[in-house]
């Protein structure tokens, strides 16, 4: 009698807290709005602006990773370069490009330290490539 007593509260709190999340979480459609229309503000409305969008620095963007990658093959062999060019033109990206390469324990120092610099934000994720 006791356990159904702690069973079944545990088991309603569950189901409300699962439901709840789920009700917040499914908002994806552009249309859902809040509270009712007398306001007209859609939520796809709040939320846009020109900064957001993914590709709104591009440009920025591509001149960074240029300056990276030519910092880099001041660090690499001709050799290593023409590599690291051709793996870059298959498709392959730079950090795992240039982490195929074989690298002396220097080179690696430095390319570490240049990532690092570059890009502060991914703090860790070349050590465990």
């Amino acid at each position: 009698m006791i356990k159904k007593q702690i069973i079944l509260p545990t088991l309603l709190f569950a189901t409300i807290l699962i439901a709840g999340m789920t009700g917040c979480s499914n908002s994806k459609s552009p249309d859902v709005s809040q509270g009712d229309n007398s306001g007209g503000t859609k939520v796809s409305d709040t939320n846009t602006s020109p900064t957001s969008s993914p590709g709104a620095n591009a440009p920025e963007r591509a001149e960074k990773r240029e300056a990276v990658r030519k910092q880099i093959e001041a660090v690499l062999t001709q050799d290593q370069v023409k590599e690291l060019s051709t793996k870059l033109q298959q498709g392959e990206r730079m950090r795992k490009a240039v982490l195929s390469l074989n690298l002396t324990a220097e080179q690696k120092t430095k390319i570490q330290d240049i990532f690092k610099t570059a890009y502060p934000h991914r703090k860790g994720q070349s050590d465990n490539s």
